[in-house]
């Protein structure tokens, strides 16, 4: 698998989506570069987007930052389902 996402990388394959796209990741994460995640997303086309950064955590702000993850969701799933009962 890794020889086929080297060859046809996220990248240049998804340039726009029709739906909200959130890219959330840790500050420390070294498994997913910050820099790389963040440049993808300037370039990404999306009706809505957001690119959430968690302070004190690496590759899982969900278990590291619980608290401020749920919140995080919480507020979005609210802003999102009144937008579609309006």
């Amino acid at each position: 698998m890794l020889k086929e996402e080297r060859e046809n990388p996220i990248t240049r394959i998804v340039g726009r989506l029709e739906i909200p796209c959130y890219f959330v990741m840790g500050k420390y994460d070294y498994m997913t570069s910050v820099r790389a995640a963040r440049a993808y997303f300037e370039t990404l086309e999306a009706p809505e987007k957001a690119f959430v950064l968690f302070e004190q955590s690496a590759h899982y702000p969900q278990f590291e930052e619980t608290e401020r993850f749920a919140e995080w969701l919480g507020e979005t799933w609210e802003r999102l389902s009144s937008t579609l009962t309006a």
